[in-house]
């Protein structure tokens, strides 16, 4: 019996995803996120077009997933200092507008977040093409003579 092919697409999809994910620089995860987002974003405001309730509320609920789970806790804010915290009042922000666009049926908070995910995508892939700095082995300036002995000296006589 042959193997359903819609299964084995989607496994291949599946697998395909996870590799990307594990290939994946931390700036190339976040836009991920952002991608899947305003995925879901667009899928609920046609849906929303359409009449087709159900399927409004699956894709609010994961740009609501994707807002919770992926990118609130992706921020330290700690470390991360105000634009954690700008970043994390912005997340809020869109969870509330996102909420209430739900509730009212009403695709103007949607296209708000939709815009402001799109602004902090590009401020994310600016600066997942910028190069890593790395530093470069330097040379010795006054390499040893062949034979010299290096000794090290702890202050014991």
């Amino acid at each position: 019996m042959p193997a359903n092919p819609f299964l084995a697409s989607r496994a291949y999809a599946a697998t395909g995803l996870e590799t990307t994910i594990a290939d994946a620089s931390p700036e190339q995860l976040i836009l991920m996120l952002h991608d899947g987002l305003l995925e879901s974003l667009h899928r609920a405001r046609l849906a929303m077009a359409e009449g087709r309730i159900a399927e409004k509320g699956e894709a609010i609920s994961k740009a609501l997933a994707i807002l919770t789970e992926g990118l609130m806790p992706a921020l330290d804010l700690e470390r991360g200092g105000d634009i954690a915290g700008n970043l994390a009042a912005l997340y809020e922000y869109m969870i509330t507008r996102l909420m209430l666009g739900n509730l009212q049926n009403d695709a103007v908070p949607l296209e708000e977040v939709a815009k402001l995910v799109q602004e902090l995508r590009g401020a994310w892939q600016q600066l997942s093409a910028k190069p890593v700095a790395r530093v470069a082995p330097q040379p010795l300036s006054d390499p040893l003579p062949s034979g010299a002995r290096v000794g090290l000296s702890f202050g014991v006589a």
